[in-house]
């Protein structure tokens, strides 16, 4: 049995002067389970906000099945969903957005994924990255061109690969996870979706004291607090669940 005990979530723009470009779907009822994402619009194409939140409203509203949470026929129909925008204006035809879901029943955890925003879920008090970023830099360290740290300070960190879009080609990646691998000695399950000016600033120092890292509220609030008092370089976003397995 599966029970939703705490969800703790933010989105904003990088400053109240521009669009937030992200879209957040907080938890909601699916199949047997819950389904939770968040998505960043594409910053240099025309439309990528509302090409996001036309993202996250199809997963909201086309009562998906768990075998259509691992095929790539539902990024098709978000991308479908997007086409629509250029009906409103010819301009919106570049739009593109990135999309990370998850998908959570009393067994199994799915992750749809395309871009960089990221999924992580706790491990005692780290936080385990479960999605790997379609950037231009995961690209030449996966083809073992240049190791991370080679890269740390190099330009390109943010030049996406894939994302849903007609102007690129889509990849996306699915994953699945027994949920007995990750629940706590109180069968807790804790998982964290980001967008990229989220997980930046999370990055720095993934780390905060253990009575902050045991609740979602707490440590969703000390990383906004974070961002905002370095100052944030983009649209930040999270959701964050804890779920009680029995």
């Amino acid at each position: 049995m599966l029970k939703l005990k705490e969800c703790s979530s933010f989105t904003h723009a990088k400053s109240d002067k521009r669009v937030n470009q992200d879209s957040i779907l907080t938890p909601t009822r699916c199949d047997d389970g819950f389904l939770f994402a968040v998505a960043d619009g594409v910053g240099s194409y025309k439309g990528s906000d509302l090409a996001s939140m036309a993202a996250v409203e199809y997963l909201e509203k086309s009562h998906l099945s768990k075998a259509r949470l691992l095929s790539p026929d539902l990024f098709e129909g978000v991308l479908s969903k997007v086409k629509e925008l250029s009906n409103y204006d010819p301009e919106y035809e570049v739009a593109s957005t990135t999309l990370t879901y998850a998908y959570v029943n009393s067994n199994e955890i799915i992750i749809g994924h395309i871009g960089d925003c990221r999924a992580y879920v706790k491990q005692g008090n780290k936080l385990v990255q479960l999605t790997k970023d379609h950037t231009q830099h995961q690209m030449l360290i996966d083809q073992k061109v240049y190791t991370k740290a080679q890269l740390k300070n190099a330009s390109g960190k943010n030049l996406i690969t894939t994302a849903i879009s007609q102007v690129v080609p889509m990849k996306p990646e699915f994953f699945s996870f027994k949920v007995s691998d990750y629940v706590d000695d109180l069968q807790d399950l804790t998982i964290y979706l980001m967008s990229d000016g989220a997980h930046a600033y999370w990055e720095l120092n993934p780390r905060f004291s253990p009575n902050t890292m045991k609740n979602v509220t707490k440590l969703s609030n000390s990383l906004l607090r974070r961002i905002e008092r370095k100052g944030a370089k983009d649209d930040y976003s999270l959701v964050s669940c804890t779920f009680a397995i029995s």
